[in-house]
């Protein structure tokens, strides 16, 4: 059996669809621009669940710092991916207008060159902006405070986990010897 012109169509449909149109765009940079914040927040996402659990564990870390360092590596997770995929997907959308603001005169005629200045500055903007600016000056900025946050949160949940671990291991009253034998009917 030929299983090649199955491949083959299977392949074109897939090609000439819709959903495909929408995936990619027509700009080659809008696509690069995309992945890279994608990557991005991916890569800061995993971090942040790594660094947090890390610090919540680790012996070298003073005891009485540990929420705190945690609620810092927590606070700035949040507010890498949160700020890269808002604040980067803006960038990215006005990334032209913004190419056109800078580099007026100076934009190549041929559309091919064009289309490839164009969706270079978008990929280089949207990467200065979210791994430069928003990664080394607004989230260390905003996740300090927060942390703090974090770290009252987390004592609180302990301290009501504490509470209510120590009522259940409260020992029950013993039902006296006359309840018992009523409830199991022993014929005397």
């Amino acid at each position: 059996m030929n299983i090649r012109p199955i491949i083959n169509s299977t392949v074109n449909k897939v090609a000439n669809s819709k959903f495909l149109e929408k995936l990619i765009p027509e700009r080659a940079g809008d696509m690069a621009a995309t992945v890279a914040i994608i990557s991005t927040t991916t890569k800061d996402l995993v971090n942040c669940i790594y660094y947090t659990k890390q610090s919540l564990e680790n012996e070298k870390i003073p005891e009485k710092n540990r929420k705190f360092v945690a609620g810092l590596d927590l606070a700035n997770g949040i507010m890498n991916v949160s700020t890269q995929l808002l604040l980067g997907n803006y960038v990215k959308d006005n990334a032209e207008k913004i190419y056109k603001f800078l580099f007026g005169k100076y934009i190549p005629k041929e559309p091919t060159l064009r289309k490839l200045a164009s969706g270079g500055f978008s990929l280089l903007l949207v990467l200065a902006f979210t791994q430069v600016f928003l990664k080394r000056v607004v989230t260390p900025f905003c996740a300090t405070p927060m942390a703090h946050y974090f770290k009252e949160f987390a004592e609180k949940r302990e301290a009501k986990q504490k509470e209510k671990q120590s009522q259940n291991n409260q020992a029950q009253p013993l039902e006296p010897a006359e309840s018992l034998k009523q409830n199991i009917n022993v014929a005397a």
